[in-house]
């Protein structure tokens, strides 16, 4: 049923007194009006009234108003009684609930919810428009003066909610609160946690309250706080970013993360924040997330810290200026040819102990840190050719060494075949297949250490080093006797290098002292190869039984290549010195030492094998079959020097993987040397059968078992890749996400490995097993336990060990991590909402692995 009625009303006037709520509190006890002669039922049919009033016109809107129930009319013309999914809908404004009156006289509206036959109430008023929604038990609305009155109300407040109590509404959408409750939990049935309030105001950014007290299921706190700020955080605003309070052992109580949020456009923002300790140590750090949608995304932080420890004036006195830098950027336009990509991760060698930051055991077992730049353009044609250039940078955490490369620029993909013509009639001839190639690679490298970064009077070993490298080659290849593929190259490459070295012994410690001089040098080499491949098929069937049939391929290969002796002194690439001894010790001009010594006439050989079986399969409706691979591969290598003038023949190297029952993962490897091994662990030039040994020498074997179970996934989202690279940018740390839609997951390593070694004449076998178990499984559909452990069988000693649980307390995440043993012994406890704008409201617990006394 629907009504329009144009309300045309004078007896409202704008300078008449202000309007009261006092005057229309209705009791929840309000009944059906009668339906006797006091009432008239309005007819099913759409109504259209117009009421005027002879004071004058000076409000003239239209009020839409529906009920699935009924709409009723007194005599008098005064009221209107709506029942049942009622609406009513006036400039902009729309209130729903089970009953709703209107005073056409005063223009206020009364609604409410009902009991149902069993006494549950039912269909509460819920009131949206140009300010916030509200429901509550009862409320009252004046559409002339655009106040209200709600009682017992829940408001939305950008994250947050407003529950409770009794609230006034103004014409300015400002609110006046008296009692109640703010909260982040949207459970409509039991609220969790909360501030209790006694009074507040609600403006249209913030919400401001009196003195007000933290409850937790429905348990009080002594958290009282005088005042209360809440920003309604519907859209990007700046803040001030409240620290956490603590103890540290060595610098004593702090303020972490203190700042202030710059919400500085929709696509940028920056955190800036500090940290300050009683003894005099603090951090300073900036973070920035940036997104352009449909282009790129990333994020950049910096921190910067310096940690004092012991007392100023002693011995143990001491200071330490650490940095981490971490920039991740990922581009999501695609088709445009050109790429650009960021994973940086930086930081000074002793970041992570000074700072006293917690990380995670597997994070702070890392003794390294690897960072990448990289940006490539391609341009297709016939041959596409590609330009590529990267910045990286590796750190050794425990040596504190650091190499850069600052950039490297590659230019490949030039080709072009001489003696081809794009009129051609007919198969390709093999002079016709001849592709000349050209690349160009670029770099400027430095190795050096984080101590030294930074600071003038360098030593020149610890400067850049700068290289350019020209690659050209002269392929092509054919086919003999059909199935043998021929592949003869003629690769050139000439390097320029802008600083060459000397060097002489320091006749004190015999040791080579190197002098740098600047200036231009080229490097050219040159090699001639030719490879022969083939693939040989071997194949067994069987009529009966559950195995179709059984293929091994095999794919032997082998090549010829040579090289001359390009450190003959007549090409002007290696020189040499004389030791205290009197001896010649040849030395490469070039300080990356590229220069190769000795001919080289190698035959390289080598056999893969491939082993697959079809079985016979019902559940294959379209081939009654299924594939099964036995054998991935097995691959033997080795080569032959003629050039050499000793030990000519190379290590025997084997290599194999395979997958069993889909789902483990076997990989082993093995090395074997023909020649004989003296006590000492030297390789003879004789053959070791020919010494009374074996025919080979097991000098290295490994072997690799994986194995990853899990159940099925409940209801868990499918993220495109894209999603991953963003979730990535969110937290790159991929332990901080905790996926509670996989009930248990669990995977199990095995690593094996020998090696000998000989130490006094004496050969000593070394074996290491050990064994790694990490996972995790869901108690409830809220509980999630997950840990990491191993053993070393060799040294029988468990490895690292950290058990984490992490609990779904609906708007509350609780999480513990720990550490029970070992040199990072430590436990966290964290209890946080959820929510962002009461991200700081959290409950934190935390024993540093430094602290060495008994949980």
């Amino acid at each position: 049923m629907t009504s329009v009625i144009t309300l045309n009303t004078s007896a409202f006037d704008r300078n008449s007194s202000s309007f009261s709520l006092k005057s229309i509190i209705l009791k929840d006890t309000i009944q059906k009006p009668s339906r006797k002669i006091d009432s008239i039922r309005m007819d099913t049919a759409t109504q259209r009234v117009k009421l005027n009033n002879k004071a004058g016109t000076a409000l003239k809107s239209k009020v839409e108003y529906n009920a699935k129930d009924s709409i009723l009319a007194d005599i008098s013309g005064k009221y209107l009684y709506l029942y049942k999914d009622a609406e009513v809908k006036f400039e902009g404004i729309t209130l729903k609930a089970d009953f709703i009156r209107v005073d056409q006289n005063t223009m206020i509206v009364y609604a409410k919810g009902m009991k149902d036959s069993s006494g549950v109430y039912n269909g509460r008023p819920f009131m949206t428009g140009e300010g916030s929604d509200v429901i509550a038990d009862s409320l009252a609305y004046n559409f002339k003066s655009k106040k209200a009155k709600v009682w017992s109300g829940v408001t939305k407040e950008g994250e947050g909610f407003i529950r409770g109590g009794q609230m006034k509404l103004n014409e300015n959408k400002e609110g006046f609160l008296k009692g109640g409750t703010y909260t982040t939990c949207n459970d409509p049935d039991h609220v969790h946690f909360g501030i209790k309030i006694t009074k507040a105001k609600v403006m249209e950014n913030r919400v401001v309250t009196g003195p007000a007290y933290l409850y937790i299921e429905d348990i009080p706190t002594p958290l009282v706080v005088p005042f209360g700020f809440f920003p309604k955080t519907s859209k990007r605003a700046n803040g001030i970013i409240f620290p956490s309070i603590g103890e540290d052992e060595q610098k004593g109580f702090f303020l972490r993360d203190m700042g202030y949020y710059l919400g500085i456009s929709d696509n940028i923002d920056m955190a800036l924040k500090a940290s300050i300790f009683t003894n005099g140590s603090y951090d300073l750090g900036a973070s920035s997330r940036y997104v352009v949608r449909y282009k790129y995304t990333g994020n950049l932080n910096f921190t910067y810290s310096n940690s004092r420890y012991g007392d100023e004036g002693t011995p143990e006195f001491h200071t330490n200026k650490d940095f981490h830098i971490m920039w991740s950027h990922s581009q999501s336009r695609q088709g445009t040819g050109s790429s650009f990509s960021a994973s940086v991760n930086l930081s000074s060698s002793k970041f992570y102990q000074n700072t006293g930051n917690f990380i995670p055991l597997p994070n702070r077992l890392n003794s390294s840190s690897n960072s990448s730049i990289s940006y490539s353009k391609t341009w297709q044609g016939k041959t596409p050719i590609n330009l590529s250039s990267s910045l990286s940078a590796s750190q050794q955490f425990e040596t504190g060494s650091v190499n850069l490369t600052l950039p490297t620029l590659t230019l490949n993909g030039i080709q072009f075949t001489p003696f081809d013509s794009p009129n051609r009639i007919g198969p390709p001839t093999f002079y016709s297949k001849i592709r000349v190639t050209y690349g160009l690679a670029l770099s400027n490298t430095i190795n050096t250490y984080d101590s030294l970064l930074f600071k003038s009077n360098v030593p020149p070993e610890h400067q850049f080093k700068t290289l350019v490298n020209h690659s050209a080659s002269i392929q092509t290849s054919f086919n003999v006797l059909k199935f043998i593929n021929i592949s003869p190259s003629l690769p050139y490459t000439e390097n320029w290098y802008f600083r060459t070295v000397t060097k002489e012994a320091d006749p004190n410690t015999n040791q080579p002292i190197t002098t740098y001089h600047n200036g231009f040098k080229a490097e050219r080499s040159y090699n001639l190869s030719v490879s022969a491949s083939t693939t040989l098929y071997g194949m067994a069937q069987f009529k009966n039984g559950g195995i179709k049939a059984i293929r091994h391929t095999l794919r032997p290969s082998v090549s010829y290549s040579y090289k001359p002796d390009f450190s003959d002194p007549k090409y002007g690439y290696t020189k040499t010195y004389t030791d205290t001894a009197g001896k010649e010790v040849p030395y490469s001009v070039f300080e990356s030492g590229s220069s190769s010594y000795g001919r080289s006439s190698v035959v390289s050989f080598g056999l893969s094998n491939n082993l697959e079986m079809k079985v016979r399969s019902k559940k294959d409706t379209v081939n009654g079959e299924k594939k099964i691979s036995i054998l991935n591969d097995l691959s033997v290598t080795s080569s032959y020097n003629f050039a050499a003038d000793s030990l000519n023949l190379a290590p025997i190297s084997m290599s194999g993987y395979t997958n069993l029952f889909k789902t483990v993962n076997l990989n082993f490897g093995a090395i074997f040397d023909p020649y004989f091994i003296n006590r000492n662990g030297v390789r003879i030039n004789k053959f070791s059968i020919n010494e009374g040994g074996p025919l080979l020498n097991l000098t290295n074997a490994n072997i690799s078992l994986s194995a990853s179970f899990n159940s099925k996934a409940k209801n868990r989202p499918q993220f495109t890749t894209q999603q991953q690279r963003d979730l990535y940018l969110i937290d790159p740390n991929p332990n901080n996400f905790i996926d509670f839609s996989i009930p248990w997951n669990v995977s199990v390593n095995y690593a094996f490995s020998y090696t000998p070694s000989y130490i006094n004449g004496k050969k000593i076998n070394n074996y290491f097993q050990t064994v790694n178990v990490n996972g995790d499984f869901s108690l409830t559909p809220k509980w999630k336990i997950s840990g990491m452990t191993g053993y070393d069988l060799t040294n029988k000693s468990l490895s690292p060990t950290t058990l984490s649980i992490a609990r779904d307390l609906h708007c509350w995440d609780l999480q513990v991590y720990w550490v029970p043993f070992g040199q990072y012994k430590q436990y966290n406890i964290d209890i946080r909402v959820k929510s962002s704008i009461l991200q700081d409201l959290k409950l934190s617990k935390r024993r540093p692995y430094y602290y060495d006394d008994s949980y």
